[in-house]
């Protein structure tokens, strides 16, 4: 009676551990802004929602205490892996606002990011909040729930192996995350570039003109109503860069599955 006790203990400490590795990094389950017993408390739920669906009469005791903390790294490194890809999408969006920031003279004002607890751009932030809701409009975070639960039937528990293989995908991945934030922000960027060009050619007619106290105000107004404009462009893009997210997603634990395989 010990003994299965202890086995049903190591199992569902290896469902936790993949579960925690996902609410550890992916936005919205990993936020600041939630207390971490909320969170534990959530991840033990899912985890005893897990526990009845996820095949483990294969698994065996480790023989000794190093052993285990191998199998529960595993564990660990699936859910970090899986959040990590839609930790990288948010990143690329507050990049996107920083670069915003600096072309509309916003650079220095940072506000507190209560998702990660730390200070971010004003512009990043704004679209950090619009991308979460829709993230969340869009069952995101159902979604990220799916594939923890799907990758337990493609990566078996204790089964996981690292190759090369993976680690291009997941370069692959990493590699966009310029051009993304590039392309969130190129629209503005461009408005914000002609507004400059404008002040440029209307300091060569007015040369009185003090172009420090009447651009910065006119670029931030002109930066802001663009922005106000482009909102619907932005729910648009988000759209299509979730839906290219969730595909990296089930592709990378497609080559999970392939490499445990």
């Amino acid at each position: 009676m010990e003994l299965e006790l202890i086995e049903i203990i190591y199992e569902a400490m290896l469902i936790m551990s993949r579960v925690i590795g996902l609410f550890l990094i992916a936005p919205f389950y990993g936020s600041q802004a939630i207390p971490q017993r909320v969170k534990a408390a959530f991840a033990f739920m899912v985890t005893l929602v897990l526990r009845n669906v996820v095949t483990v009469d294969y698994l065996e005791l480790p023989a000794n205490i190093f052993f285990l903390a191998i199998d529960l790294l595993g564990e660990l490194t699936i859910g970090l892996i899986i959040g990590f890809i839609v930790f990288l999408l948010f990143v690329a969006i507050q990049l996107a606002g920083q670069f915003l920031d600096m072309r509309m003279g916003l650079a220095m004002a940072n506000i507190m990011d209560p998702e990660h607890a730390s200070p971010t751009a004003l512009t990043g932030q704004f679209k950090n909040i619009l991308a979460i809701l829709l993230f969340l409009v869009l069952n995101g975070h159902h979604f990220l729930l799916r594939a923890i639960a799907q990758s337990f039937t493609v990566v078996p528990l204790t089964e996981l192996l690292l190759t090369d293989n993976l680690f291009v995908e997941l370069l692959k991945i990493v590699g966009e995350l310029y051009p993304i934030a590039f392309k969130i922000a190129l629209p503005l960027i461009a408005v914000l570039f002609l507004t400059d060009l404008v002040f440029g050619l209307a300091v060569r007619a007015v040369p009185q003109m003090n172009i420090f106290v009447v651009g910065l105000p006119t670029k931030m107004l002109v930066g802001f109503l663009v922005l106000s404009m482009l909102i619907p462009i932005y729910v648009s893009t988000y759209r299509s860069l979730f839906r290219e997210m969730f595909g990296n997603i089930n592709q990378i634990i497609t080559i999970l599955g392939d490499l445990g395989g």
